[in-house]
């Protein structure tokens, strides 16, 4: 057998496997085309069915949201009462310092009753009980040593409807009158056996009578040209360290009773504290952290003024796995009691004093001086 018929039945060899697969190709293109002809209805049937699914849990959804919206809208103003509190007892101090630890370090769900609920990492447990200690030592320690300090403790208890039979405990936290109770219109109607009780703490805020500078501006009179200037400077000095204000503190509201006025009422509470203290105040003093622009803005709101900003201040920093203290600049800010208890008072020092009620005015820092 020679060479060329071999070759000869190589090429008709590959000629034939060739026409097997162009025969194999358009047979199976034949028949997937027929396939994908008939795919796509297939397809739209079950992309229609979807999409129909989609749209129905969509509107579902969107019911809900604005259902809860609405009822939300509608009752998301918390009733409350204010309650002086004096120094405070022990069991109240304990859920005083739960609720500002908490506001401050450990805020969370926006829902009541969520201390249950909320999920706390092992170790800033650890450091949320300390600064819990920490606080209520300080109240404490306050209570035994400085009785002469002058401290009211203000709080916002959250007001319930309750039927009165249901429990024995309702007798003893009994409103005896509605005219108190903020938002009252926001509590269900019940019937003749329903009753009204305050519950927990959902605001806070504390009075106290303390040292705090506020600068030249804010202290004492202008030195005469008749005395020794050093001895002025060395009394303004003193004057400015040693001078009592009422100072107001960790004015906190749980996240859910905001926007509900509860700050603004233990505000109004806290100058009609001072105002009975009669001890001649005619200013409130504060200090906010800048990093906190809502309660900046509340407080020039309601009438406070920036004194000077502070950047030496420290607070403390639960955000690692060691509790920390980290640097932060805070407000000095201060609000003027309104200007007829101011007067009344500058009255009465200059009767006490000898002085005529011009020269006490003259050296008020609410006059302007030349």
């Amino acid at each position: 057998m020679t060479v060329l018929p071999q070759r000869r039945r190589s090429l008709y060899l590959l000629l034939l496997v060739a026409i097997a697969c162009n025969i194999l190709c358009i047979s199976g293109f034949t028949t997937k085309h027929a396939l994908v002809r008939n795919i796509p209805t297939s397809l739209q049937s079950i992309q229609d069915t979807l999409l129909d699914s989609l749209q129905t849990k969509l509107d579902s959804e969107s019911s809900d949201v604005d259902q809860s919206t609405s009822t939300n809208g509608s009752k998301q103003r918390i009733p409350f009462i204010i309650q002086r509190l004096g120094r405070g007892t022990k069991k109240e101090i304990e859920e005083i310092t739960q609720l500002c630890v908490d506001v401050f370090f450990n805020a969370q769900e926006d829902v009541p009753n969520n201390n249950d609920k909320k999920t706390t990492a092992p170790w800033k447990a650890v450091q949320l009980a300390y600064l819990r200690n920490y606080q209520r030592g300080d109240i404490l320690s306050r209570n035994a040593f400085k009785k002469d300090q002058l401290v009211d403790l203000i709080v916002a208890r959250r007001v319930y409807s309750v039927d009165e039979s249901s429990n024995m405990n309702v007798i003893a936290n009994k409103i005896d009158s509605a005219d108190q109770i903020f938002n009252a219109d926001q509590l269900p109607t019940g019937g003749d056996e329903s009753t009204l009780v305050f519950g927990e703490i959902i605001g806070y805020c504390e009075m106290v009578e303390k040292k705090f500078g506020l600068g030249g501006n804010f202290e004492g009179d202008e030195p005469n040209d008749d005395d020794n200037d050093e001895e002025d400077d060395d009394k303004k000095e003193v004057k400015m360290e040693e001078k009592l204000r009422p100072y107001l503190g960790n004015l906190s509201v749980v996240k859910y009773a905001r926007r509900s006025g509860v700050g603004s009422k233990l505000m109004d509470e806290g100058e009609q504290v001072v105002r009975e203290w009669d001890a001649g105040h005619t200013e409130i003093v504060l200090q906010v952290e800048e990093d906190n622009p809502s309660a900046v803005q509340f407080y020039k709101r309601r009438g406070w003024e920036f004194v000077f900003a502070d950047p030496t201040c420290r607070r403390y920093d639960t955000s690692g796995f060691f509790l920390k203290e980290s640097r932060v600049t805070k407000y000095a800010m201060i609000k003027r009691l309104d200007q007829q208890i101011a007067d009344q008072n500058g009255l009465k020092a200059a009767n006490d004093a000898g002085e005529s009620l011009m020269d006490k005015l003259r050296n008020s820092f609410f006059v302007s001086k030349q």
